[in-house]
């Protein structure tokens, strides 16, 4: 089983390295350590860990918050902050950005644990329900397109689409959902194909037998 991979940003060098030797004693894996909002975005680029544990507070010249809107909307990775400031202002400024959790320092493991592997669950699961709602939606565009009033010609089965082009009944549903269509003969059909069979036999016989006749 694959470790979950934890991104480090984290301003102070002291609080980094210690975050580092928690987070491997709590058996993760870490994708790397930086020290600015830029250097995080770059490294989750590439890297692309499960989780980014970003200090609310770095320095450089993307603030935190920025940092962590950009890695969660646009690389789609959940980002857990991490803060020794639990001011009213950095906490509503964390919130803002909807991140997956928030860790007031001093770190306890058994909390940095518990945040990570909720993190984790979370983005999961909120893939999943992305997902899901994709697949409604292709559902639904495909259901609406075969709603409403479809003209059909009365002679020869064709439809005709919104581009007033004509074709079968067969190309026009698989051109809209994912049905396909196999060929065959329903019973009543397959009866009247047999009985037209037969007497197009009897047809050519007896014309044999008369031709047979006309030559005696």
């Amino acid at each position: 089983m694959n470790k979950t991979r934890v991104l480090v940003a984290e301003n102070e060098p002291t609080i980094s390295i210690d975050l580092e030797g928690r987070l491997r004693r709590l058996g993760y894996e870490v994708a790397g350590r930086v020290d600015n909002g830029e250097a995080a975005i770059r490294l989750a680029k590439v890297c692309q860990p499960h989780v980014v544990l970003m200090d609310v507070e770095i320095e450089g010249n993307l603030p935190g918050t920025d940092a962590a809107r950009f890695i969660q909307k646009t690389l789609k990775l959940p980002v857990v902050y991490l803060s020794a400031n639990s001011s009213d202002t950095t906490i509503f400024r964390a919130r803002d950005t909807g991140p997956f959790g928030f860790i007031l320092a001093p770190f306890d493991e058994r909390e940095l644990k518990v945040a990570i592997e909720i993190a984790v669950y979370r983005h999961r699961m909120e893939l999943e329900r992305e997902g899901l709602i994709h697949q409604l939606q292709d559902a639904l565009a495909q259901v609406k397109a075969l709603s409403g009033l479809l003209p059909i010609c009365a002679q020869c089965k064709m439809v005709r689409d919104d581009g007033g082009y004509w074709s079968k009944v067969e190309a026009y549903i698989e051109q809209r959902t994912e049905a396909r269509f196999s060929h065959g003969l329903c019973p009543d059909c397959y009866q009247k194909a047999i009985a037209h069979h037969q007497e197009e036999l009897t047809k050519r016989r007896s014309r044999k037998r008369a031709v047979a006749r006309q030559r005696l």
